[in-house]
């Protein structure tokens, strides 16, 4: 039998590779073999350094140690199960994939979490189409989008998809707040977006300033820190939306809500990827299928650049020191990717 490899962190700030014996697909199910992998520099570096709220809940089941991290892969169909028509051998797919070699994913429900896309989408590019909705539950959850201004603050990786999800929905202006100089230059080369250092002067002034003298509609908070939910209200227009995308990990300890929020009729909004289910529900009716359609298009059509964020792609044994690199390197480090090719 042909053996596969996958990471798992047996505890925090571990990985190792363990092979596996890579299965044939049963009745409703596909193999696939990994092209590339993403990492989620929110989740995974939460369950990487141990800080992850669900670790110690023991209500629980995920995540818990050892774990095989990743949630966002490519890669091409080996071999497909009994009664499974709607892929074939050879076609590629974006899925929920680990970080592992190779994967079984079953396809027999009416919404399976795999999406077919070109060969034309560089490997790093597709490997982060599933992270990629977890910015677009942003602009899902902002509502009316075209010439809104938006400012998000926080550049890492999912701050900067979320800026460019907007700009190819058409909110105008854009803004991109980030204290990293670099950062800002990569966001300013996607058109109609000016970006702004925190640290600074008077940030509200700046803002209104890039947006004819008034502060922007909506505020992204990309940056995962609890507190910087306050700066966010602090510089949205009255009446504004401030959604919550960048899953802060902690208590937000000094948020006057009463002015903050009440006082100013701001709404508060969270944003996670999971609200993208595969049924529409009541109070949230974007579904999954709709998602990856979409993401899928701009990727494919160009709409969507991601590439350029992919700072490292690397072999996949090389895990571990991307995990090190963005955690203590953030001026060098954004998005990453393993080349399962490679390894």
């Amino acid at each position: 039998m042909k053996q596969g490899l996958r990471a798992i962190m047996p505890t925090p700030y571990e990985i190792t590779f363990a092979p596996f014996t890579i299965p044939d697909p049963g009745p409703g199910q596909v193999l696939i073999e990994t092209e590339a992998s993403a990492i989620s520099p929110g989740t995974e570096l939460a369950i990487y350094t141990g800080i992850h709220q669900w670790l110690a809940d023991p209500t629980r089941a995920w995540p818990k140690f050892p774990f095989v991290p990743g949630y966002s892969a490519v890669g091409r169909i080996t071999a497909v199960g009994k009664d499974v028509t709607a892929f074939a051998p050879r076609q590629r797919v974006i899925w929920s994939g680990r970080h592992e070699s190779h994967a079984l994913v079953d396809v027999a429900g009416a919404h399976p979490l795999l999406y077919p896309i070109n060969a034309e989408v560089a490997a790093p590019a597709a490997a982060c189409a599933m992270l990629t909705r977890f910015p677009l539950t942003a602009l899902v959850q902002c509502g009316q989008t075209l010439g809104q201004s938006v400012a998000v603050l926080g550049l890492g990786l999912i701050g900067q998809l979320a800026l460019r999800l907007f700009s190819a929905a058409g909110a105008y202006p854009l803004i991109g707040i980030d204290f990293m100089a670099g950062r800002r230059a990569l966001a300013m080369t996607t058109p109609g977006v000016a970006t702004l250092d925190p640290e600074a002067g008077d940030l509200k002034a700046a803002l209104q300033a890039l947006n004819g003298g008034a502060l922007p509609d909506v505020v992204v908070d990309a940056t995962g820190a609890p507190n910087a939910v306050r700066t966010a209200m602090s510089v949205v227009a009255d009446g504004g939306k401030v959604i919550m995308v960048g899953s802060p990990r902690g208590i937000a300890g000094d948020v006057d809500f009463y002015w903050d929020l009440h006082g100013r009729s701001l709404s508060l909004i969270g944003a996670h990827g999971s609200a993208i289910g595969p049924e529409p529900r009541e109070k949230f009716p974007f579904v999954r299928d709709r998602a990856l359609r979409l993401i899928v298009h701009f990727l494919e059509s160009g709409k969507l650049r991601v590439d350029d964020l992919v700072l490292h792609h690397v072999p996949a044994r090389e895990l571990h020191t991307m995990y090190e690199g963005l955690l203590h390197q953030r001026d060098e480090f954004l998005g990453v990717t393993l080349d399962w090719q490679a390894s």
